[in-house]
Protein backbone atom coordinates (compact mmCIF):
# COMPACT_ATOMS: atom_id res chain seq x y z
CA UNK A 1 0.00 0.00 0.00
CA UNK A 2 1.03 3.57 -0.61
CA UNK A 3 1.14 5.67 2.54
CA UNK A 4 2.51 8.87 1.01
CA UNK A 5 -0.82 10.66 1.30
CA UNK A 6 -0.91 9.96 5.05
CA UNK A 7 2.68 11.12 5.43
CA UNK A 8 1.95 14.38 3.63
CA UNK A 9 -1.17 14.92 5.73
CA UNK A 10 0.71 14.41 8.99
CA UNK A 11 3.57 16.61 7.77
CA UNK A 12 1.15 19.55 7.58
CA UNK A 13 0.29 19.15 11.26
CA UNK A 14 3.95 18.85 12.17
CA UNK A 15 4.67 22.16 10.44
CA UNK A 16 1.72 23.88 12.14
CA UNK A 17 2.83 22.73 15.58
CA UNK A 18 6.40 23.83 14.87
CA UNK A 19 5.21 27.27 13.73
CA UNK A 20 3.10 27.76 16.87
CA UNK A 21 5.98 26.73 19.15
CA UNK A 22 8.39 29.00 17.29
CA UNK A 23 5.94 31.91 17.58
CA UNK A 24 5.57 31.26 21.31
CA UNK A 25 9.38 31.18 21.73
CA UNK A 26 9.75 34.53 19.95
CA UNK A 27 7.08 36.09 22.17
CA UNK A 28 8.78 34.72 25.29
CA UNK A 29 12.21 36.04 24.24
CA UNK A 30 10.73 39.47 23.45
CA UNK A 31 8.99 39.69 26.82
CA UNK A 32 12.13 38.55 28.64
CA UNK A 33 14.21 41.18 26.85
CA UNK A 34 11.77 43.96 27.75
CA UNK A 35 11.07 43.14 31.40
CA UNK A 36 14.31 41.28 32.28
CA UNK A 37 12.40 38.45 33.98
CA UNK A 38 12.23 34.75 33.19
CA UNK A 39 8.95 33.67 31.53
CA UNK A 40 7.96 30.01 31.34
CA UNK A 41 6.52 28.59 28.14
CA UNK A 42 3.60 27.05 30.01
CA UNK A 43 2.45 30.49 31.24
CA UNK A 44 1.76 31.91 27.76
CA UNK A 45 -1.05 31.17 25.33
CA UNK A 46 -1.49 32.95 22.00
CA UNK A 47 -4.94 33.08 20.41
CA UNK A 48 -6.32 35.41 17.72
CA UNK A 49 -3.53 37.95 18.10
CA UNK A 50 -3.85 38.16 21.88
CA UNK A 51 -1.15 36.94 24.25
CA UNK A 52 -2.67 35.50 27.44
CA UNK A 53 -0.43 35.32 30.51
CA UNK A 54 -0.55 33.32 33.67
CA UNK A 55 1.88 33.96 36.46
CA UNK A 56 2.64 35.97 39.52
CA UNK A 57 0.96 39.35 39.94
CA UNK A 58 4.38 41.02 40.05
CA UNK A 59 5.41 39.55 36.69
CA UNK A 60 2.04 40.38 35.12
CA UNK A 61 2.27 43.97 36.37
CA UNK A 62 5.77 44.35 34.99
CA UNK A 63 4.66 43.01 31.62
CA UNK A 64 1.60 45.28 31.56
CA UNK A 65 3.80 48.32 32.22
CA UNK A 66 5.86 47.42 29.14
CA UNK A 67 2.91 46.19 27.05
CA UNK A 68 3.15 48.88 24.37
CA UNK A 69 6.89 48.32 23.82
CA UNK A 70 6.42 44.53 23.71
CA UNK A 71 3.65 44.76 21.10
CA UNK A 72 5.68 47.21 18.99
CA UNK A 73 8.77 44.97 19.14
CA UNK A 74 6.73 41.91 18.19
CA UNK A 75 5.29 43.87 15.26
CA UNK A 76 8.80 44.61 14.01
CA UNK A 77 10.04 41.04 14.47
CA UNK A 78 6.91 39.35 13.12
CA UNK A 79 5.15 41.74 10.71
CA UNK A 80 2.96 38.96 9.30
CA UNK A 81 1.51 38.23 12.76
CA UNK A 82 -0.70 40.91 14.26
CA UNK A 83 -0.46 41.13 18.03
CA UNK A 84 -3.35 43.17 19.33
CA UNK A 85 -3.13 42.89 23.10
CA UNK A 86 -1.56 41.23 26.11
CA UNK A 87 -3.88 40.01 28.84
Amino acid sequence: MDYNHITKFLEKFKQLIFQKEELKNIVIKTIENEVHCKVESSTIKIKNGVVYLKGSPMLRSEIMMHKKQIIETLGKILPESKFLDIK
